[in-house]
């Protein structure tokens, strides 16, 4: 089986108490795929305090979310 179909949703929460989405095969491709991001100039990487499986937004959210930036897309 393809590893693209093995993927699974998570959410990780740093430090600070920030909560990010995310989808990967495992908890340790999350872990470096955290720890080696660039957010901008000399900001690498993130201190993560947890990571657990989930979705940020359930379904219904995810379409609204998605509605909202097609509609602000066509302004």
């Amino acid at each position: 089986m393809n590893k693209e179909n093995n993927k699974q949703d998570f959410i990780v929460t740093t430090t600070n108490g920030t909560r990010w989405g995310t989808t990967a095969a495992s908890f340790a491709q999350v872990r470096r795929e955290f720890f080696n991001r660039s957010f901008g100039k000399g900001w690498t990487g993130m201190e993560i305090q947890s990571i657990e499986r989930g979705k940020l937004f359930s379904d219904e959210e995810s379409e609204e979310l998605r509605k909202e930036k097609i509609k602000d897309s066509i302004r």
